[in-house]
């Protein structure tokens, strides 16, 4: 179960990462719509995730965080509605966990970011929501000079989000990785801080 609060939006909350969250880790690892946008080729066991979310929480050059719908948010059908196995009924205080975002690097220049959201939660605009919060987080409290983030060439969902938070594209790497049954190229997108803070009155 997600840990504390630790920043809050008006329909999703960003929620501290503890160690019996692996589950939700090896839930998005190995779903059929995500395993290939992250880059990942097998399957990972309980065990493996477990091994991987203690290596991130532990890092000091890290921000690792749940995305969870809001009480009201996963409230608001009325009654209980279920998604990538996650359950959450009306009037549960209990999170309901969606997705992640992560960071690294955070020592360096220029951080590294990743990002996912189950497919059921996908096109409602809960990772714009998601990455604002994380982002002016980010710049708020590190001292870095910008961040960046990579997608694979056919991952248009995910550039087009990448786009509407204001990141440039400066780079392609060609053929990167073997993904869905192709070599796929990886675009590399960099935002600075000042170009995050100057836009901070967009809608």
């Amino acid at each position: 179960m997600p840990g504390i609060a630790f920043e809050r939006g008006e329909r999703v909350a960003l929620y501290t990462v503890e160690r019996d969250d692996a589950t939700v880790f090896q839930r998005g690892r190995n779903h059929p719509d995500l395993r290939g946008p992250l880059g990942l080729a097998g399957p990972t066991n309980a065990a493996q995730v477990a091994s991987t979310v203690e290596d991130w929480v532990e890092r000091e050059d890290s921000a690792n965080l749940l995305v969870c719908l809001s009480a009201d948010e996963a409230n608001a059908d009325g009654g209980t509605a279920t998604g990538e196995n996650v359950t959450r009924t009306a009037g549960n205080a209990n999170p309901t966990p969606i997705g992640a975002v992560n960071a690294w690097d955070l020592d360096r220049p220029h951080g590294q970011l990743s990002y996912w959201l189950f497919p059921d939660y996908h096109g409602e605009g809960y990772a714009t929501e998601a990455m604002t919060l994380f982002l002016d987080h980010l710049f708020d409290a590190r001292e870095i000079r910008g961040v960046e983030a990579r997608v694979f060439s056919h991952n248009d969902a995910s550039a087009a989000l990448l786009d509407r938070l204001g990141f440039v594209r400066e780079g392609r790497l060609r053929e990167r990785n073997f993904v869905d049954g192709a070599y796929r190229d990886e675009l590399v997108f960099g935002l600075l801080r000042e170009e995050w803070v100057e836009g901070s009155d967009r809608a």
